[in-house]
């Protein structure tokens, strides 16, 4: 999936952005509160071109204390591919509760490659997702740093589009026919970082396990996932992040609830590879980012990583491993907030990938 085009693309992308978002953006900082405004064009392998609008308020109650945060987010690609959301988390009580939450709605051509470890780009069949969804998690802090509670999430998704005579127009391929998921569970958190948009000391981790029902939903599978990261300093700026990432999925799992290397949720797990373009139950993955700063608002990174990928990932031996690495720059956005812009440059085995966005990739 070499594209030499989409290189050069993103390259002009990342210039132009650090000549207008200090222009377009607004970070204006009262006390602990902050806005930002930020319209920017953005490049990855699954959307190519897109103009993507963010504004964000920030708040803390103390400069030591977590930041409560109220984004919005519009955005549209050049194939087509549309998403509207709103997402906010609170930390209420002096800290003592975290409630977050989202809702969002897409209309996403995408591509499917089937479900297995050995697809490639020639397997591609054409697909379009039109999804609404809502997300709620509701955490009690029961010791320093350590958060319990319940996280509850819902969709609702129908399939359009599908490629004649593909997998998917088969009808076998579980939720192609579209519907409701719903499902409920626990999560623990462990949150020790010194600051969220961007650490530089300490770890955070994120266990969930996550029951969809078939009442009120139509699917009935489980999902089981485990986040660990470490953040450490290096000298007065640089940082070393590590990622330890796993998913597991059991019964009968949607095919867009099923573990891929790509894009998971918010973060770029095996960058250089098309999201979806491996899928199955299981994935195992770890990376490993060196970020540095260069000049002024100018920074760099390092990063290199693997993933594990396949029907049971007790079972290593069914894995098929993914490797990936590359190297980025980052853009520092005005404000008392450490928030950057990133363009990536990555390359897994027999593919490639560049990624232009707002925010660290984990």
């Amino acid at each position: 999936m070499k594209n030499p085009f989409g290189h050069c693309v993103s390259g002009v992308l990342f210039i132009l952005a650090i000549i207008l978002v200090p222009v377009s953006a607004r970070c204006e900082s009262g006390g602990d509160n902050g806005f930002l405004f930020v319209p920017f064009p953005i490049y990855t392998p699954e959307t190519k071109v897109a103009l993507t609008l963010t504004a964000m308020h920030y708040s803390r109650k103390t400069p030591e204390s977590r930041p409560s945060t109220r984004m919005a987010f519009l955005a549209y690609s050049q194939l087509n591919q549309f998403r509207a959301a709103g997402s906010a988390q609170s930390y209420l009580a002096d800290g003592l509760y975290h409630v977050s939450g989202s809702l969002g709605g897409a209309k996403w051509p995408d591509k499917f490659f089937g479900i297995g470890t050995d697809n490639t780009t020639d397997d591609e069949e054409d697909f379009t997702s039109e999804t609404v969804d809502a997300r709620l998690a509701v955490q009690y802090r029961i010791r320093t740093h350590l958060m319990a509670g319940v996280s509850t999430e819902f969709r609702h998704f129908d399939i359009t589009g599908i490629e004649t005579g593909g997998e998917l127009d088969t009808g076998n391929i579980e939720g192609v026919q579209g519907g409701n998921v719903f499902g409920i569970g626990p999560v623990l958190t462990y949150d020790s970082r010194d600051d969220s948009f961007y650490p530089r000391n300490g770890y955070h981790a994120r266990l969930s396990a996550d029951v969809f029902m078939d009442r009120p939903g139509d699917y009935s599978f489980q999902r089981y996932r485990g986040d660990l990261r470490r953040y450490v300093m290096v000298g007065e700026r640089d940082v070393i992040a590590l990622q330890v990432y796993v998913n597991l999925t059991r019964g009968d799992v949607p095919f867009q609830y099923l573990s891929k290397i790509g894009d998971m949720g918010g973060f770029n797990l095996g960058r250089g590879y098309y999201s979806g373009l491996f899928r199955e139950r299981d994935v195992g993955a770890v990376q490993l980012e060196y970020r540095t700063h260069i000049w002024r608002n100018i920074g760099g990174a390092v990063f290199g990583g693997a993933g594990a990928i396949g029907p049971d990932l007790p079972r290593v031996r069914d894995m098929s491993v993914k490797p990936s690495g590359g190297f980025g720059l980052r853009y520092r956005l005005g404000g008392d907030e450490t928030i950057n812009l990133r363009l990536d440059f990555a390359v897994g085995k027999d593919s490639t990938g560049i990624y232009f966005r707002i925010l660290e990739s984990f």
